[in-house]
């Protein structure tokens, strides 16, 4: 895990620098604030003493000086004492006192916060020792316990209390942990001594005591002396002096008198007089009291210089490090900022070259803009550190990309130039040929040749469409136009004139409608190029139908193949290519079909959109434009001269109706003396109601005998049906075409005569 962290690729400069600097900074920060929380610890202890002594030590001390009442009057009560039971019943009420109030005090939300583990777990012991109370108190009522258990009951309650004052009292400065340690043992000294007050007491009431309770005796004595000792060993001068003057005392040498008359078990246990014994205690235990008091008001009263003394020791170390610190922070981040607005400024630079600076040179290239490479790239600045060196060589790679786009576009524009001459050239030839094959088909007779020149002549159309492609990739437009609308049915039957397998194909007659002369060239090439797609992709068993349709934002045709088909993602391509031409790519020449037809479409706002056929292959959706086309009627200028010239109807005016077109007078050989059939009805002539410009030469030829065989019949029928599918281009070339090819250049032989449309 750390190593894929670390490794990190998606990372920016930003993270990366920012990582780089708080790497150093983290760990200081760490230690700065570990050294602090060291050094403020102590001293908030120490300033917390006195809290800790007010909201747990005094109420457990009163807790304790309590139990410690009720305990010798338990002992006493079970001794048989006088009139102990009511002043019991008293203490036992003053007891619950104290508790309720150290319950109050040690279980506020002030006491919550302040408490540490260890003090609320000693408060929980003690909570827990507290339950056994009301037990103690029945047995005592009911005198179940000897005085020794009920001593030994009270007194574990009363131990688990000093373990509240250690956790209350822990100090990290040594020699204050050590005064308050004193402070404790003294307290401890002073509860022992209480135990052997009690059981002393206790004994002088009931008239004697056991053997069992001396023996008890005799180890409290030893325990209160030997803790004495200890509690005194490191007492304040002061304080030992107060001490001393305790054990000088004559109260404390009766009562030391009588401990060691009771210790020495070989004499039998002293008569002790029980109100000496009394007021010699009260005096002892009123003088040791006084001193543990002041040894804990001089040990709470040394918290507060040692915790100052801390607390200027933490401003002067702390304070020092966090300046060091900051001022760090503030070097390393002004650094990393300059580091990163400079790579920031040379990531902008490289983003506006590559998005903007670089577009605009190609799109400028493109259009046959001149491109000064000087101007475009900004010369290299003064190196003065690796970031300037760098902001140099992006610089050099912005000229040596810019420098290569000129020179590609202008090897580009040379190959265009050489596509346009090539295509010129072959649309100069390739028209003389077809003008020469059409005078050839013209002056023949012989059905085997004229079909063979016809074949040549559909050859020879196609070749001039793959012509046109060259011109159409240099970014030139075809020779080929027309000045006044062409039927639509003659569009589409050129088209298919110029595919190889026009036998395929079958058209379904459009509308009486034409389209305008300047795009019949582009439109007749379009669909040239689908239908011969359609041909090459599908079996050759299968027909390409052709239909067309009048909407009311155009003229829409459908060009529907039943052959394989292509992938969707393929089909979205495509579409994709024809509603956006891109670039040409000499990579991908196997899609020349594609690129020509989504450039001729682009050239008058035609959409060509692919789809699923619902016969497996595909069908082309060719829509041309509303303005593109026109009324039928319109296709043909006005004949007579004094006329205003025919206009043509746009598309909107088909909606509206028309009446009946008259009929047209019968014409006169057909009336009288013109040939019959069998039936005796007049013998029909091809294209005799046809518009004279649009008229050619009959293509059926009557039989001489009806049901007589003809050997000429075969090649006359080839040649009707050859006719046929190529009259829409003979029509165009012949009738409504008027060319505008581009000069051929210099050495063309041809140049000076503008080249004829083929009527093959």
């Amino acid at each position: 895990m750390p190593r894929r962290f670390f490794s990190q690729q998606s990372w920016s400069i930003r993270s990366r620098v920012m990582l780089l600097l708080l790497a150093p900074l983290v760990p200081l920060v760490g230690m700065w604030l570990f050294s602090t929380t060291v050094t403020v610890v102590p001293a908030a202890n120490l300033l917390d003493v006195k809290s800790g002594v007010d909201m747990f030590g005094t109420p457990a001390y009163e807790l304790v000086s309590e139990l410690q009442a009720e305990r010798a009057l338990s002992m006493r009560f079970l001794s048989g004492g006088p009139d102990v039971a009511t002043e019991l019943d008293t203490q036992r009420a003053e007891t619950d006192t104290a508790l309720a109030e150290f319950r109050r005090l040690t279980g506020s939300d002030d006491a919550e916060s302040a408490a540490s583990a260890l003090t609320r777990q000693h408060l929980a012991a003690v909570g827990k020792a507290l339950e056994e109370l009301p037990l103690g108190r029945a047995v005592v009522d009911t005198r179940q316990y000897d005085r020794v258990q009920i001593m030994r009951l009270y007194s574990g309650i009363i131990d688990k209390t000093f373990g509240l004052y250690g956790s209350v009292s822990g100090l990290d400065d040594h020699e204050l942990n050590r005064q308050a340690g004193t402070v404790i043992a003294l307290t401890e000294a002073r509860e022992l001594y209480a135990r052997e007050n009690a059981l002393i007491s206790a004994a002088i009431a009931g008239g004697g005591m056991s053997a069992a309770e001396r023996a008890e005796a005799v180890s409290l004595i030893g325990l209160q002396r030997r803790a004495h000792d200890t509690a005194t060993r490191y007492l304040h001068p002061d304080d030992a002096v107060h001490y001393t003057a305790i054990l000088d005392s004559a109260a404390y040498l009766r009562m030391r008198a009588v401990e060691d008359r009771l210790a020495d078990l070989g004499r039998p246990a002293p008569a002790i007089d029980a109100k000496q014994w009394s007021a010699d205690y009260a005096t002892v235990d009123g003088k040791l009291y006084e001193l543990e008091s002041a040894t804990a008001s001089r040990t709470i009263d040394a918290t507060m210089p040692a915790a100052t003394a801390i607390l200027v020791r933490l401003g002067l170390a702390g304070g020092a490090g966090l300046i060091a610190i900051v001022v760090l922070a503030l070097v390393s981040f002004r650094v990393a900022r300059s580091i990163i607005r400079r790579i920031n400024a040379l990531r902008r630079q490289a983003l506006h070259v590559a998005e903007h600076s670089l577009p605009d040179v190609v799109a400028r290239l493109r259009a046959g803009t001149d491109v000064d490479v000087d101007a475009e790239v900004p010369p290299p600045g003064a190196v003065e550190d690796e970031l300037n060196e760098l902001e140099n060589a992006f610089a050099q790679v912005q000229r040596t990309a810019v420098a290569s786009a000129v020179q590609e576009a202008t090897l580009r524009n040379g190959l265009n130039q050489v596509f346009l001459n090539i295509g010129r050239r072959s649309q100069v030839l390739l028209h003389r040929q077809l003008a020469l094959l059409d005078a050839m088909e013209r002056r023949t007779t012989d059905p085997q040749d004229l079909e063979d020149l016809y074949r040549v002549d559909h050859l020879g159309a196609r070749m001039r469409r793959h012509a046109e492609d060259l011109v159409i990739l240099a970014g030139a437009k075809p020779g080929r136009g027309w000045r006044h609308p062409v039927p639509l049915h003659d569009v589409m039957r050129s088209a298919v004139s110029e595919v190889e397998e026009f036998t395929r194909i079958t058209v379904v007659p459009p509308q009486e409608l034409a389209l305008r002369g300047r795009a019949v060239s582009d439109v007749i090439h379009l669909l040239a190029e689908l239908l011969e797609n359609a041909t090459a992709y599908s079996p050759r068993d299968t027909h390409v139908t052709v239909t067309g349709q009048l909407l009311p934002n155009g003229y829409a045709m459908e060009i529907e193949d039943r052959g394989v088909g292509m992938p969707a993602a393929a089909v979205e391509e495509a579409n994709q290519r024809l509603a956006d031409p891109p670039d040409f790519d000499p990579a991908h020449s196997s899609r020349l079909g594609l690129f020509v037809v989504a450039r001729l479409a682009a050239r008058h706002g035609i959409r060509v959109t692919l789809r699923p056929s619902p016969y497996g292959g595909l069908t082309a959706v060719v829509l041309l434009p509303r303005e593109l086309v026109v009324d039928g009627n319109a296709t043909t200028p006005p004949q007579a001269p004094a006329a205003p010239p025919a206009l043509a109807t746009p598309i909107a005016a088909l909606t509206a109706g028309a009446a009946p077109a008259p009929a047209a007078p019968v014409p006169a050989d057909v009336l009288e003396g013109g040939p019959t059939t069998e039936a005796e009805l007049p013998v029909r002539a091809p294209q005799t109601h046809l518009a004279a410009p649009l008229r050619e030469e009959p293509v059926i030829v009557l039989d001489a005998e009806p049901g007589a065989a003809s050997p000429a019949r075969p090649a006359e029928r080839t040649r009707s049906i050859l006719t046929s599918l190529l009259a829409g281009a003979h029509r165009g070339r012949s009738a409504a075409a008027v060319s505008t090819l581009s000069a051929p250049p210099a050495d063309t032989p041809a140049a000076a005569e503008p080249p004829e449309e083929s009527t093959s």
